[in-house]
């Protein structure tokens, strides 16, 4: 279980409900993670919501050559692993501690069943992921562009 203190550290919960954050809190776990830890793997299964209150997470992609392309450093207050929500959905990129790290997890399983008992929390909380999903959509959008201007073939 995790306090409503907590999860309003967290961006995209901040300004939910108290009710909503109390049954989100009921299936949360707070839990440490050391450095180097590896969370997820990409083209895993992925299972968990994590949301980071402490340290620092790197989201690192494999490229077709082998190469690892970190695409994120989440820091605290961010939340990542939300395709957990969808179901059977598999992960896009390996989530990896950087440092000794406290992050909140949450069952995408439960979170579902959440939504199936609660449609207002369902609602609510996938419009929160919406705005992560757009925001995440135009930062990957800015690094492909910078990527694309800096190509020999474009230049």
């Amino acid at each position: 279980m995790v306090g409503k203190d907590i999860l309003k550290n967290i961006g995209f919960l901040k300004d939910l409900p108290d009710p909503i954050l109390e049954k989100v809190g009921a299936i949360a776990q707070l839990e440490t993670f050391g450095e180097e830890n590896i969370l997820f793997q990409q083209n895993h299964e992925q299972t968990f919501l994590y949301m980071l209150v402490s340290g620092k997470v790197f989201l690192n992609s494999r490229s077709v050559s082998g190469q690892s392309l970190t695409l994120d450093e989440v820091t605290p207050g961010r939340a990542f692993g939300v395709s957990a929500l969808m179901g059977e959905s598999s992960s896009t990129f390996t989530a990896v501690c950087a440092q000794k790290s406290e992050i909140i997890t949450v069952s995408g399983k439960k979170m579902r069943q959440s939504f199936e008992e609660d449609f207002e929390v369902g609602h609510i909380f996938m419009l929160k992921v919406v705005e992560i999903f757009k925001s995440r959509r135009e930062m990957h959008t800015r690094q492909f562009l910078h990527s694309l201007a800096a190509h020999p073939e474009v230049i």
